[in-house]
């Protein structure tokens, strides 16, 4: 045995050097045994005698643990009568135990610090448990209490019906979900995939109680369950705990309803024969969508699909010239993305179309492109592929919040295995070898989807050490955090006084100067050399994801790069040399320019949703300081901007690395150069600031929808201290207004309630969705949850469940190196303290419920209060 090991050993080092010494050939990958390639560091794999499968990586960097449980069972399961069932179990599996209210189950969770949360896909339902790393046992015992002891109980089931009858509603608000729902019911008619998870409104208003706990019996054994555990703990005692806590509950036969005429789970979907089908739709857009969908072969796995969008990513730009150049005008955008599922596979071309006088001619020009596609992809490539997936394995094992939700639909479809494969680049040659003989049949399935007609317009009114270093000579600010646990870099580069500048040089020339930085660093022969340090950029917001919504501020932009810290003096100064005096090309600017007038189809928003934030931010906040300039830019303007902007006096870096402070700091300064004449600008940051409303205000609008929607608030003038007090008592206003609101009356879904603090003010504010028959009977309790007797009900531990809960969920969120990095620039930028957020954290932390009781008596009084009703 110990003979073979050696020779295990040798082989993956001989491996190893001849990875980083030159550029293998496929054969030369593909003669290597799989099984001889390591798990990635601190992983180990378990089955418990209940067939309980466990997925366990240690992170010792981390301060917490995150428990994933999915439970494989989804939407992929249902059939019409059933549509939604897996959804509303999730929902009621929150609602109580054998031995514990939901109240109690909220309380616990939220004593301990920890996040509780759960998602449903087609495949799986997932469960999720983060606390802090000396709590998980008792997460554990609360996850486990709720996947095998709940009672779903009989007067909760109709209010939770409520809620996702709410959420569907919200979700149908929006064109791109309703292209979805348009896909799935064409290309997966006949199985469970053409259903909505949700359900519909019909399925979920005629779900039965006691139907859902059989199916919750049924499906809910440890056998059909896979856990991921990831962050700081001891593999040996964390598999004890384990098996102590769920190795308890019983395995069982996990029956599956059979239907003649539906198919259900994996049961695959008969290949396509009649070609160059047409199906038409409606949705609520405003442009044509032509989509186009070929069939892929069923043996391709995510490495392929990875692969292959590799390759078509670089591809598009040839498609959308040549469509440019033959139809001029005709086509406004498009898009190519692969559409995977167990039961059928896909390659989607979406076209945005002005009419469809000339849609046979653009189909054939896309069904020749696509069948002359050639997936052979150079050894070179697959290389940095391979790289990339590491380093984003990596990222993934620092957001233990995240890893079991990015992997949930790998666990249930394919098992742990084909998680690890993407951190081991032989699968991705063995992908690529099988990719290279890939023809795509030019005969797709075709859907047009097009706008509703007669649609009017609405018209209305960390571990390590933290150290900021300033260099007067160069303008260089640079706060470097080390984390000796880490194996990755993360870089943060904050630039400042958008507002001003854009005012002057025109509006989103930030986002457009951004987008050229990262089609530049995007080129084939940058990324021939950033793909060695296992580099991605992000370099603009995307508002649609939650976690990147710290960053939707008017006044600083930002580009963030994380990657491997194996050669910290390499990668830093390839960043150095791409971003100083950084000017974009006028092709890039065009290219720039083209993304922004054709935004893409999946970031269209609900009109009445968009009229409703608009109505209300004009009324509580004041005028902004600078205009949002010209929307008539040029190409000089831009270079004009850049200069200003991409200057390292009006820039902050901040960067977390397994290095010393000190360290990162010479190597930023090294040949740093020296600044030159600054133009006149703000030395201060800029954020729009709430008014001191002088008499009430009231507006109620016409605006459509699935929904309509109603804010309540008022404004008062605060003091910097109490600041700690006032969040405290927002968690503990938000906590009694929602779960009221939603959970005890079940008249939303959606919605947020409390007090948002800003400069020297504070607004005390309910923010909801609802059906339109909901908004009368919530209006006139608005006023009554602003009362400060509402306190004399909360104890000492109401005060710690809530702040604890919030402490838990502000600790995930600056997990990840990248997050750590903005908090401290962020810090710096507003306060000048780069010490401000994590102080400002442990003032809360330690914060006592008299004085939330004092603040409150002291700002909790309903003056002037602004209503916003949009039907």
């Amino acid at each position: 045995m110990l003979k073979i090991i050696s020779a295990v050993k040798l082989l993956f080092i001989f491996y190893i050097l001849l990875y980083i010494h030159s550029i293998p050939t496929f054969g030369s990958i593909l003669a290597l045994n799989k099984a001889i390639v390591p798990l990635p560091k601190g992983t180990s794999l378990y089955r418990l005698d209940n067939g309980l499968q466990v997925l366990l990586i240690e992170n010792p960097g981390l301060p917490m643990i995150g428990v994933n449980v999915v439970v494989k069972i989804g939407s992929a399961y249902e059939t019409f009568a059933t549509s939604g069932m897996s959804h509303m179990l999730e929902h009621l599996l929150f609602n109580g135990t054998e031995t514990r209210t939901q109240k109690k189950l909220y309380d616990q969770v939220d004593l301990i610090g920890g996040y509780n949360n759960a998602n449903t896909s087609y495949y799986y339902t997932n469960y999720m448990m983060v606390t802090p790393s000396e709590n998980i046992e008792q997460g554990m015992v609360l996850q486990a209490d709720m996947l095998f002891n709940s009672v779903l109980p009989v007067d909760k089931f109709e209010k939770e019906k409520g809620i996702v009858l709410e959420e569907i509603a919200s979700s149908l608000n929006k064109p791109s979900e309703q292209i979805e729902r348009n896909i799935t019911s064409i290309l997966y008619w006949g199985h469970a995939l053409s259903l909505p998870t949700l359900g519909t409104y019909a399925t979920i208003k005629s779900l039965s109680r006691d139907d859902v706990y059989q199916y919750y019996k049924n499906a809910y054994v440890p056998n059909n369950m896979i856990m991921s555990v990831i962050g700081n703990f001891k593999t040996d005692s964390m598999l004890t705990t384990i098996t102590e806590i769920y190795g308890k509950a019983k395995p069982g036969i996990v029956e599956y309803a059979e239907h003649r005429y539906w198919k259900t789970g994996f049961e695959t979907l008969d290949d396509k024969t009649n070609n160059q089908q047409v199906y038409h739709r409606s949705y609520n857009g405003e442009k044509i969508q032509l989509q186009l969908f070929y069939q892929l072969p069923h043996y391709l796995t995510s490495i392929h699909f990875e692969l292959l969008q590799e390759h078509i990513d670089k591809s598009v730009d040839q498609l959308k010239n040549t469509l440019n150049t033959i139809f001029s005008q005709a086509v406004t955008s498009i898009e190519i993305e692969s559409l995977p599922t167990p039961v059928r596979n896909h390659l989607q071309v979406t076209v945005s179309l002005e009419s469809l006088s000339l849609m046979n001619e653009i189909s054939a020009a896309i069904n020749k492109f696509i069948s002359d596609l050639k997936f052979n992809l150079t050894s070179e490539s697959v290389a940095f592929l391979a790289t990339a997936a590491r380093t984003r394995f990596l990222k993934n094992i620092e957001k233990p919040h995240m890893f079991g939700i990015y992997n949930a639909e790998k666990f249930a479809a394919t098992g742990i295995e084909s998680v690890l494969q993407t951190y081991t680049p032989v699968y991705y040659y063995e992908a690529a070898e099988e990719l290279s003989h890939l023809i795509i049949d030019p005969a797709p399935i075709i859907i047009i989807h097009h706008p509703r007609r007669g649609k009017q317009a609405v018209i209305g009114s960390v571990t390590g050490q933290e150290k900021l270093f300033e260099d007067k000579q160069s303008g260089l600010t640079v706060i470097a955090k080390q984390n000796t646990n880490s194996e990755l870099l993360a870089v943060h580069y904050m630039f400042k006084h958008k507002a001003q500048l854009e005012s002057e040089y025109g509006k989103d020339m930030a986002q457009i100067l951004h987008d050229c930085f990262g089609q530049c660093v995007n080129s084939l022969e940058n990324q021939k050399i950033s793909n060695q340090y296992g580099l991605t950029f992000t370099v603009n917001d995307n508002p649609y994801i939650p976690m990147d919504d710290i960053y939707l501020h008017p006044d600083f932009s930002y580009i963030r790069v994380e990657g491997l810290a194996d050669d910290l003096s390499g990668v830093i100064n390839y960043l150095r040399n791409q971003l100083e005096g950084f000017l974009p090309s006028e092709d890039e600017f065009i290219k720039a320019q083209e993304k922004m007038i054709q935004p893409s189809r999946m970031m269209a928003v609900s009109e009445s949703a968009d009229l409703f934030k608009t109505t209300y931010t004009n009324l509580i906040y004041e005028e902004p300081k600078y205009g949002e300039g010209s929307k008539d830019i040029s190409y000089e303007g831009l270079l004009q901007f850049a200069r200003r902007f991409f200057r390292y006096d009006n820039m902050i870096i901040s960067v977390v690395s397994p290095t010393s402070p000190d360290s990162i700091f010479s190597l930023f300064i090294k040949n740093a150069p020296t600044v030159d004449s600054r133009p006149e600008q703000d030395s201060t940051a800029y954020q729009r600031l709430l008014k001191l409303l002088q008499s009430e205000q009231s507006k109620e609008i016409e605006g459509g929808g699935e929904q309509s929607h109603l804010f309540w608030g008022f404004t008062t003038t605060i003091i910097e201290k109490d600041k700690p007090a006032l969040t405290a008592l927002s968690l503990i206003l938000s906590d009694r207004i929602i779960f009221d609101i939603r959970e005890k009356q079940g008249r939303a879904y959606r919605m947020s309630a409390g007090v948002n603090v800003l400069s020297d003010k504070a607004l005390f504010f309910i923010s909801l969705a609802t059906r339109p028959s909901n908004i009368d009977p919530l209006l006139p309790q608005m006023p009554a949850y602003f009362n400060p007797k509402i306190l004399d009900e909360i104890s000492e531990e109401d005060l710690r469940k809530s702040v604890n809960m919030y402490l838990g969920r502000m600790m995930f969120r600056r997990l990840s190196s990248i997050n750590q990095a903005y908090y401290l620039a962020h810090s710096l930028y507003f306060e000048n303290d780069i010490n401000y957020d994590k102080n400002f954290l442990n003032h809360l932390k330690n914060i006592s419920l008299n004085e939330v009781k004092e603040v409150a008596r002291k700002y909790m009084q309903v003056k002037n209060p602004v209503t916003v009703i949009v039907r």
